[in-house]
């Protein structure tokens, strides 16, 4: 079971060799953590309140590796929890030196999708957006990839919304039309009761398609 009250750590950037990699931190402890291994060029300030980048250096092993730190100190952040971004030489050897620090300073290792995790459990994403997140990740085409993007940004989040409010409309109407029978008023009348469910389900079935599309691959065997 996860541990949201935890200070997490792990790579966030690509697997591989590149000239930037990065480390990402999150919850309560992070900034704690942070200053524990990080050793700024010109000194911490004197308080961090809102989203900062600090230039310096971690010391492992008697190495120092120059880095720069992206913190948010508060809310604003991707989890919604106190979080930091370390930024360097996007070695593989390298970033797990830091990782391993980080976790030697209070931290422990995340869980895959952890971090997207506690965003969601945060309300800074919902669970279709959470979903496109490995989507994108897994995305094998530009389909799949255009697709998941759409979803990250809410693609299937506010349609989904929009067809709930129309289909709670209509139930209401026809609710009412039960409730008072013995009235002369026809809330919605029985033609367009059928074309509202019709236009609803064929957005409804526009939706399913869209999902659908993640899953399609244009590659062929080899």
């Amino acid at each position: 079971m996860f541990d949201t009250d935890d200070t997490i750590v792990a790579i966030a950037s690509a697997a591989g060799p590149a000239t930037r990699g990065i480390v990402r931190v999150s919850g309560n402890d992070a900034v704690s953590i942070v200053k524990r291994v990080f050793t700024p060029f010109n000194g911490w300030p004197d308080s961090i309140d809102r989203a900062t980048v600090i230039e310096g250096r971690i010391a492992v092993d008697d190495v120092e590796i120059q880095a720069a730190v992206l913190l948010w100190p508060d809310t604003r952040s991707y989890t919604r929890q106190p979080s930091a971004e370390f930024h360097l030489v996007g070695s593989k050897p390298v970033l797990q030196m830091v990782v391993d620090a980080v976790c030697l300073a209070g931290s422990r290792l995340a869980e895959a999708g952890e971090f997207t995790l506690r965003a969601f459990l945060s309300g800074r994403l919902d669970l279709t957006q959470a979903e496109a997140v490995l989507a994108v990740i897994d995305a094998e085409s530009d389909t799949q990839f255009d697709t998941a993007l759409q979803q990250l940004a809410g693609g299937l989040a506010g349609p989904l919304g929009e067809l709930r409010e129309r289909l709670l409309s209509v139930l209401a109407e026809l609710e009412a039309g039960l409730d008072i029978v013995e009235e002369d008023i026809e809330f919605i009348s029985q033609g367009q009761l059928l074309s509202d469910l019709t236009r609803n389900h064929q957005k409804l079935a526009h939706l399913i398609e869209q999902i659908s599309a993640r899953d399609v691959t244009t590659d062929l065997p080899t």
